[in-house]
């Protein structure tokens, strides 16, 4: 083969290498653009088929609500709204209002849509059988109750349970968990020297909370104590003055302010 004839097959070589180049840009351009008209088409049965949905519960919605509640607001067939009376006509433009009913069968997905957009109706909670809860406050002043003296808190208004035994002032709890207590002091100064009491949270035997309070002249005013606690079944629960301080003056409870217990069983 002469050097001519290599000369000439490079040529035709190089040549249909610029062939198979622009054809491959050209199939790329193509691809490329069917790739987008793909996208578009599915972009667009997507919101075609998102519209289907709505419009699909919508009239599932509106079947439902005309169907458990005849006197409520409908869609008639070209979309305007009629409320219907209490004797059951119609006040519209003179033509009758239909309600509009899905043309194809619901799938289950659209079913529990349409069911979680319908208002449902809400009942009040009932209490557990085994609620435990207790309030109850003094009724009237305790004068020097000297140290380490149980408080009686005998106008009872909670007891659920029956834990809470106003004659001792002894909560006795009916089933073992955790509990909330909370208790209230309240003294007023009266006298030439000021008023001061303790009161502590017991339970089981053991101090596991305190309250102080101290009033100067012309003071009133109450302290709160709360207390978070794991109690076993049967243990006691109650207030005392404190252990080793029998403070001064009355502890008070009037109807300015309420001396209280309360109590209840968290779980």
């Amino acid at each position: 083969m002469s050097i001519e004839d290599l000369h000439r097959d490079v040529l035709e070589l190089r040549k249909l290498i610029v062939e198979m180049t622009t054809t491959i840009a050209t199939q790329n351009s193509r691809i490329a653009y069917l790739q987008r008209t793909l996208n578009r088409q599915r972009s667009y049965c997507h919101r075609e088929k998102l519209q289907k949905e709505v419009q699909d519960t919508k009239g599932y919605i509106n079947y439902s609500v005309a169907k458990n509640n005849p006197n409520t607001m409908v869609m008639t067939n070209n979309g305007s709204g009629v409320v219907s009376s209490n004797r059951g006509d119609f006040r519209s433009s003179g033509r009758r209002p239909s309600v509009e009913t899905p043309q194809l069968p619901f799938q289950s997905s659209l079913v529990r849509k349409g069911r979680l957009l319908i208002p449902q109706p809400t009942q009040p909670p009932h209490p557990s059988h085994n609620a435990t809860a207790f309030y109850a406050y003094l009724s009237s002043d305790v004068a020097h109750p000297g140290q380490g003296q149980i408080l009686k808190f005998d106008a009872v208004k909670t007891n659920a349970g029956n834990g809470y035994h106003p004659n001792s002032g002894i909560f006795i709890a009916p089933e073992t968990g955790y509990y909330v207590f909370s208790w209230t002091s309240r003294i007023k100064h009266y006298g030439s020297t000021g008023e001061d009491h303790a009161l502590e949270l017991i339970i089981n035997g053991q101090i596991f909370g305190s309250i102080y309070m101290k009033s100067l002249t012309g003071e009133d005013g109450q302290a709160t104590g709360l207390a978070t606690a794991h109690v076993n079944k049967g243990d006691d629960v109650y207030i005392q003055t404190h252990h080793q301080d029998p403070g001064s003056g009355a502890i008070r409870s009037d109807f300015y302010g309420r001396s209280s217990f309360t109590g209840w069983k968290l779980y």
